[in-house]
């Protein structure tokens, strides 16, 4: 009768989930998606809540940028310095008011279009002649009358001051103060707005922060100077200054900076134009030029690299008539102190010591020159989106993609925004933080690339778990079909299996075993002994299963079955393609082949003596001779233990490897016990 089976291709139905991807595949697909997701949700909280460390990698990230920026067009402001020299010439600070008016009096003569004085004077002169002689009458060292009135304006230095601070274009320096004071000085008047365009209902003055006094110069000079303007400086919680206050607000009127004030008596105005809007100020407009402020009115500073580009002028050469003041005309002028240990010092991006003086000067000079950068609020909002943006794609690529694709975006991710930073603030003088996208790039990358190689990892694990439990499944397999041949043995390959790992686990401690027997081989010795016998199928029945004392030719056939197993297993190799020496199933050949061999060489199918033999196959040896001498046979009742260890310890040396024996003596108990609680049937142990 012959069995026809029709296949019908095109309705054929395919194993449930052929084709398909393994439903814990998809599982961890969702469970990368989602933590991704979430990453990037608390990278845009962190954002929010721009906590103090990533600000501080944000600012070293500007200045890795300000480093790379180029100078745009000559330094225009001139800066005239009391510097050391200065002070070496004319004596310590501060000078005596009439000295001070002489040098601002050769400035004067220059014809400058401005000139900024960054020097607070808001108490009197005591080094004044008048001060002087007022002193010593009130001492009474003096009791002449007063002096004529004639008199005084020549011996008061603030006078002299005045006199010709009123024939110059000068600005003069107050400071803003957080403490109170009794009000504002007189003649001191806030900026004049000519157009303010804000949000309707936008309070601008919280953006400022809380003033409620204020340093100014005396009276005389007020009246005297053409404007005034705070030097009130702001420096990063690292302590470098990176914006200079413009414009701030006092007592609900904005009042300008020294540098602010100064360009406006430059460009001969007084009104400034506003613009506003519902974060704050943005600009700051002198007739045609316009200055991109933040919220709170402070400029974006583009140092320039090298101090020197500015003209810098020493007040010792002007008053001794060492320098040419016609380089100070129609130019804007800043007068400061720049001796070591005197002026006001600040780090800045590019120097560790930076003169207050220079910080108005670059201030004047970045608007001059249009080298004006900013960082507007609407930057904030991109920023936001390049973290959404960079989470999210991040996210998609290592929940979809092969490493190689993910490992060259985050290459081509992190240039990017290593660079489109200094290319915004280089060629838009615009500053975008790239810090947030690229801390979200890097932990999402990292987290992610850590949960995939750990899902791998537990992937490899089932995979290596499923192998484990194909291999022994094998093994068993094969051993069973070894089994329906010699029903006899019955949990023979139980016990001797127990009795392998055993012995082996005892050798393991001693040192010569301890690196060849580990877990691993130890394990695998396990799993490999009941294969000892699978190559009794291959021998006939009425050999297999005589009950008697088998005929010299019959003891021959049935030593071919050592033979017999490692041929099947030799050719199961080979036909799939395993390589040999890596294969599990090289101890089981070994225990197959050699099992029967013995340590003194008279052993079968190769005669191989002492070390010769695998270790593998010297101890199945003392576990097999065991086992059929305390198992009932068809040829043989079982013997008792003591007969069965006596045997075992004649053939120590001969039968035998010594150490396996001794491992076996330390053992005999357990061998006992699992002899007894795993018999085929109750023991009847046969009488010596």
């Amino acid at each position: 009768m012959r069995l026809s089976v029709k296949i019908r291709g095109s309705n054929q139905k395919k194993s449930p989930g052929l084709g398909k991807t393994a439903p814990h595949r998809g599982r961890d697909r969702k469970i990368i998606f989602r933590t991704g997701c979430a990453v990037t949700v608390f990278f845009i909280g962190l954002f929010v809540y721009r906590p103090a460390f990533i600000t501080f990698l944000d600012q070293k990230y500007y200045d890795v940028c300000h480093r790379a920026l180029r100078d745009q067009g000559p330094a225009r402001p001139v800066i005239v310095t009391i510097d050391d020299p200065s002070l070496e010439a004319f004596g310590q600070w501060p000078w005596p008011r009439d000295l001070l008016a002489r040098l601002c009096s050769v400035i004067a003569c220059a014809h400058p279009s401005a000139v900024g004085m960054d020097i607070l004077m808001s108490e009197p002169d005591r080094a004044s002649l008048l001060t002087a002689f007022k002193i010593l009458q009130d001492r009474g060292v003096i009791v002449s009358h007063a002096l004529p009135g004639s008199l005084e304006p020549g011996l008061d230095n603030d006078k002299i001051l005045a006199r010709v601070l009123g024939n110059g274009p000068f600005v003069l320096a107050c400071k803003l103060l957080k403490e109170k004071t009794p009000g504002l000085s007189p003649g001191l008047m806030p900026l004049k707005i000519s157009h303010l365009t804000p949000t309707p209902g936008t309070d601008l003055f919280q953006w400022f922060p809380a003033l409620h006094g204020i340093l100014a110069p005396l009276p005389l000079f007020i009246q005297a100077a053409r404007g005034y303007g705070f030097v009130n400086s702001v420096s990063d919680n690292d302590g470098i200054i990176r914006r200079t206050p413009l414009i701030t607000g006092y007592k609900g009127r904005f009042y300008p900076s020294l540098s602010l004030a100064t360009l406006m008596l430059a460009m001969n105005t007084d009104k400034v134009v506003l613009k506003a809007g519902p974060e704050g100020l943005s600009s700051v407009s002198i007739k045609h030029l316009t200055i991109p402020v933040s919220p709170q009115g402070h400029l974006l500073l583009h140092f320039r690299k090298n101090t020197a580009d500015f003209t810098i002028l020493s007040a010792r050469d002007l008053l001794e008539g060492k320098a040419d003041p016609s380089i100070m005309k129609d130019r804007i002028v800043f007068l400061g102190a720049w001796a070591s240990g005197l002026g006001e010092t600040h780090a800045t991006p590019l120097e560790p010591y930076f003169f207050g003086v220079g910080i108005h000067a670059t201030a004047a000079d970045n608007a001059l020159n249009g080298n004006l950068l900013s960082n507007p609020p609407w930057v904030k909002g991109v920023e936001w989106v390049l973290i959404l943006i960079t989470g999210m794609v991040c996210t998609l690529m290592l929940t979809y993609f092969k490493p190689w694709p993910c490992t060259l975006f985050l290459a081509l991710a992190a240039t990017g925004f290593r660079f489109s930073g200094l290319f915004f603030l280089r060629h838009m003088h615009l500053y975008i933080s790239m810090t947030y996208p690229f801390l979200t790039l890097f932990v999402v990358f990292s987290l992610l690339s850590a949960l995939r190689f750990r899902m791998e990892e537990k992937r490899m694990l089932r995979r290596t778990r499923d192998m484990a439990a194909a291999q022994n499944l094998t093994l068993l397999g094969i051993t069973a079909l070894a089994s329906t041949r010699d029903k006899e043995t019955g949990l023979h390959i139980r016990r001797t299996a127990l009795f392998v790992k055993l012995l082996a686990k005892r050798l393991s401690l001693l040192p010569r075993y301890r690196d060849v027997l580990d877990d691993h081989t130890i394990e695998l010795m396990f799993k490999s002994a009941p294969m000892h016998d699978i190559g009794k199928v291959g021998v006939p029945d009425a050999v297999l299963k005589k009950p008697g004392r088998l005929s010299q030719m019959e003891f021959a056939e049935i030593q071919k079955h050592t033979e017999h197993g490692w041929h099947a297993i030799e050719e199961a190799e080979k036909m799939s393609g395993t390589d040999q020496e890596t294969s599990f199933l090289k101890v089981s050949k070994e225990i197959i082949l050699s099992h029967h061999e013995k340590w003194d060489g008279s052993g079968y199918n190769q005669g191989l003596k002492g070390e010769e033999i695998p270790l593998s196959a010297r101890i199945m040896a003392v576990a097999d001779v065991y086992d059929a001498l305390t198992a009932r046979r068809v040829y043989k009742d079982a013997f008792d233990h003591t007969r069965a260890r006596k045997t075992i310890i004649e053939g120590k040396g001969t039968h035998f490897d010594p150490d396996v024996v001794e491992a076996f003596l330390a053992l005999e108990n357990r061998f006992e016990e699992i002899a007894i609680q795993m018999a085929d049937d109750p023991i009847e142990y046969e009488q010596p």
